[in-house]
C-alpha cells in the first residue's frame, strides 16, 4: 500500500502561502498572548493586530507554542486518515515547540518530528524539501534524512530597525537600547546552529541601512545555493522591499527570490521593522 504523507508545520515558521496551498501543507497555529487574552495564530489575529495592540497598550503581544494536548489532538486527526505525519518545528533552542512535538509523537507510530534549527522564513526551504519530496513519493524516513541535512545548511539574518520590540522581548538590556537609539543604530542578528547571536549594527534610515546589510551579507556568503533566496519582512514597505529585491539579483544571481510578509510570531520579535533574509548552504 502507498504511504500517505502529510507534511505538517508551527506557525513560529513563516512559510510562503502559495507553498502551502501547491502542497497541502498543514499549519498548527502557535498561541498569541495579548495580555491576559489568547488567540491561535490560525488568521484570526493579523500582524497588524500585533502592531496595533503594542501602539495602544505599550505592551508587547507574546507567543506560546501549542501544548502537547494541543499537538496530540492534531496529530490524532492525520492519523485517523491513515497519514504518516512530518512535522518540521521551530527551532529547538529557541521554543519549546520542538519538546512539545516530540512528546506528543511518542503516541504515535507514523509521527515524524524534525528540529528546523530555524524560525520565522529560515524554516522554509526546510518544509519546502519535505513537500517537493513527499509529492515525488519518497519514503518518510528519506524526507526527514534530508530535511535534517537542509536544517544544517540554512543561514538567516535579520536586520531589526524597531527596537521596541526587541528590548521589550528581552533581546537586548536596556543600556543597550538606549545606546542604540541614541546612536540611531539597528541591531542585526544570525541564526547559527537554532540559535540567534547579535552581530553588526547600522546607522541610518532603513531604506539605506537595508541595501548596505544585504551587500555586507551577500558579499560574505559562500558556497551559496543559486536556485532561491527568501526575503522576509514585517510590515516593511513595499518600495523598499522592492528595492531589497533588485540589490540581491545585483549582488548575486539567484534563480527565484522568494518574499513574504512574515506572521504574527514575527511580528511580535521584530514589530514593523524586521528585514529577514535567507538561503541555503551547498
Amino acid at each position: 500500500m502507498e504511504e500517505k504523507i502529510v507534511i505538517t508545520y508551527d506557525s513560529g515558521l513563516d512559510i510562503d502561502p502559495e507553498i502551502v496551498q501547491k502542497y497541502g501543507i498543514k499549519k498548527l497555529p502557535v498561541i498569541i498572548k495579548f495580555g491576559v487574552n489568547e488567540a491561535l495564530d490560525d488568521g484570526s489575529v493579523t500582524p497588524e493586530d500585533i502592531i496595533e495592540y503594542y501602539n495602544k497598550e505599550n505592551d508587547l503581544a507574546v507567543t506560546s507554542p501549542p501544548t502537547v494536548q494541543d499537538l496530540f489532538r492534531f496529530f490524532t486527526k492525520f492519523a485517523h486518515m491513515g497519514y504518516t505525519v512530518i512535522h518540521i518545528s521551530t527551532s529547538a533552542k529557541l521554543s519549546s515547540a520542538f519538546d512539545y512535538a516530540t512528546s506528543a509523537a511518542e503516541s504515535f507510530n507514523k509521527v515524524h518530528i524534525v528540529d528546523s534549527k530555524a524560525y520565522s522564513i529560515g524554516g522554509m526551504p526546510v518544509v519546502l524539501k519535505a513537500a517537493e519530496m513527499a509529492e515525488k513519493k519518497s519514503s518518510a524516513e528519506d524526507i526527514v534524512r534530508a530535511c535534517k541535512e537542509i536544517a544544517d545548511k540554512v543561514r538567516m539574518h535579520v536586520l531589526i530597525s524597531n527596537l521596541k520590540y526587541i528590548h521589550s522581548g528581552g533581546h537586548i538590556n536596556i543600556g543597550q537600547n538606549l545606546l542604540l537609539s541614541v546612536f540611531g543604530m539597528m541591531p542585526t542578528v544570525s541564526v547559527e546552529d537554532g540559535y540567534f547571536y547579535v552581530k553588526k549594527n547600522y546607522r541610518g534610515k532603513l531604506d539605506k541601512a537595508s541595501l548596505k546589510f544585504i551587500d555586507d551579507i551577500l558579499k560574505n556568503a559562500k558556497n551559496v545555493q543559486r536556485d532561491n533566496f527568501y526575503l522576509g519582512h514585517t510590515g516593511i514597505s513595499s518600495g523598499i522591499i522592492e528595492d531589497c529585491r533588485k540589490e540581491i539579483n545585483q549582488v548575486s544571481d539567484f534563480d527565484q527570490i522568494t518574499t513574504i510578509q512574515c506572521g504574527c510570531s514575527t511580528t511580535t520579535h521584530y514589530g514593523d521593522g524586521g528585514l529577514l533574509l535567507a538561503w541555503v548552504e551547498k
